[in-house]
């Protein structure tokens, strides 16, 4: 496969991947105008833990499938790999309902409002049951080189969420008011958090539903050799994946709620509404780093096999930083137009963390595309150290700054912590598996990209909008457009002859 096919597919996948991001993007939009911040504080602690489960429940399946399977035993990676997740899935979630009186009256279960709504633990064990069952069906597609498959059941499914997110929330209300009883008597002020949850279930289910048919064709044969080799490799990647969730998810789930100052859950469940509001804006960013994600994996274990494949990882490498820059900047230069996103003044306040959350996540996208010395040298417990170190600098960073930053320490302690892990792992790649990366050109693009910010930043202070950085004003979007417009210029000029080998554009630039 060329850097052109990993181009195409890419697009594919980013294409759905942002297409079921903006899907599940329009929610957040919805759910500020209906639900309280509170609420929305309680349903961001709840699925601030279902990564950590969701990485319990796939056992880190998914990238050993793309490890061991090749031509001639793909099928039996298959059926081991799916039998195996089916068998684990269905007891784990067995035995989570049996303790679903535990963890509703648990300080975290209260904090996630399931303590007063105890019904809704078991939709949120059911929607984690299904991602998991569907991370091999998903990991098939990849592999196989099906994008358009994998892009049409993953639209469907966040589709279907949205559907009934708006069908139970908005249109239910309307129409029982209008004397149409048949539907539920949906009391949105009320407890809307669960039909939120009610209907991610539905639409997890819809998309375990789709790979029925692909399911069924397995060979169900269990190969437990292949299958302990598989799992060998796999369990480091439980601890990469699970402390790597610590700095992702867990500022939500258990710093802030631990490090802010004061006894009062209520306030501290609006705190972590405001602070998740803001936080959804960075994801513009992660949707080019999943979708690349998504199409990178494969290819690398493919293009491994070939003569020197580390020069294309460190082509790959710098194409990617600077989309990553590219996006960092159309986010944090133009915060005055994605406000609207957030519906309410009383979110703006948060507005000060996101271009730290961005910069945080282009780190994490760099990190992604260097842990691939690891997983191809086989030392998936490298992966485990690294994340293990960064786990606990997380809790030390989010300990020191909270009590003294609030929110604000907590997006800084991700960003920090996120560049430890990608310059760790840089460092120790290198000594394995050394990539020729193009260290000056990478870091003078990062930098550079947030010196535009930065400079941005102090002209909409001081000069453009002073008193209100975030009000939309015709002056500040021109500025802003003739910065990101610069700084494309520079791009273009020291990169022009790469950027005319590429699909697509390549072009337009000849």
């Amino acid at each position: 496969m060329s850097i052109k096919s990993l181009a195409g597919q890419t697009i594919y996948y980013g294409l759905s991947n942002i297409a079921s991001k903006l899907l599940n993007y329009f929610l957040t939009p919805f759910y500020l105008g209906i639900i309280t911040p509170a609420d929305f504080g309680e349903m961001n602690n709840v699925y601030a833990y279902i990564p950590f489960m969701n990485i319990v429940l796939t056992y880190g399946m998914e990238t050993a499938f793309f490890r061991f399977a090749k031509k001639d035993n793909r099928q039996q990676v298959l059926s081991s790999a799916t039998i195996s997740l089916l068998i684990s899935t269905v007891s784990v979630t067995l035995i989570l309902f049996l303790l679903r009186g535990p963890v509703a009256h648990s300080y975290a279960g209260n904090l996630a409002g399931l303590t007063a709504h105890p019904g809704f633990y078991y939709y949120v064990i059911l929607i984690m049951a299904f991602d998991a069952l569907t991370a091999i069906p998903f990991a098939q597609l990849r592999l196989e080189g099906r994008p358009i498959r994998y892009a049409a059941i993953r639209i469907a499914g966040i589709a279907a969420t949205v559907f009934f997110n708006v069908f139970f929330l908005y249109l239910c209300p309307l129409l029982y008011q209008a004397g149409h009883h048949w539907v539920p008597n949906v009391q949105v002020n009320a407890d809307p958090l669960g039909y939120v949850y009610l209907s991610n279930m539905l639409g997890s289910g819809l998309t375990l539903l789709l790979f029925v048919p692909q399911i069924l064709k397995i060979q169900w044969k269990f190969d437990a050799v292949l299958w302990k080799q598989m799992v060998q490799y796999a369990l480091p990647l439980i601890i990469v994946g699970m402390a790597g969730m610590v700095n992702e998810t867990f500022d939500r789930a258990w710093f802030l709620p631990q490090f802010l100052p004061g006894n009062d859950m209520e306030a501290k469940k609006v705190i972590i509404g405001l602070y998740s509001a803001n936080y959804k804006l960075a994801i513009l960013i992660t949707m080019f780093i999943q979708a690349f994600r998504l199409g990178a994996e494969p290819y690398f274990f493919k293009q491994a096999e070939g003569e020197n494949p580390q020069r294309i990882y460190a082509r790959i490498m710098k194409l990617f930083v600077i989309l990553l820059c590219f996006m960092f900047l159309f986010v944090s230069l133009y915060l005055n137009v994605w406000k609207i996103f957030l519906r309410k003044p009383f979110y703006y306040q948060g507005m000060r963390i996101v271009p730290v959350l961005l910069l945080a996540n282009m780190f994490l996208g760099i990190y992604y595309n260097l842990t691939i010395w690891f997983k191809l040298t086989d030392r998936t417990r490298a992966g485990a150290v690294i994340t293990l170190i960064t786990a606990a600098l997380a809790f030390l960073f989010n300990y020191w700054w909270i009590p003294v930053m609030g929110y604000y320490g907590a997006a800084l302690a991700t960003m920090v912590c996120y560049f430890i892990q990608m310059a760790v792992c840089y460092v120790w790649g290198q000594k394995h598996y050394p990539v020729p990366y193009h260290l000056p050109r990478i870091l003078t693009y990062i930098g550079l990209a947030v010196v535009t910010w930065f400079v941005f930043h102090l002209l909409n202070t001081h000069l453009l909008s002073p008193g209100n950085v975030y009000a939309l004003k015709p002056l500040s979007l021109i500025v802003a457009t003739l910065l990101f417009a610069a700084y494309g210029w520079f791009i273009l000029r020291m990169e022009r002859k790469e950027f005319q080998r590429l699909p697509f554009v390549g072009k337009y630039l000849r």
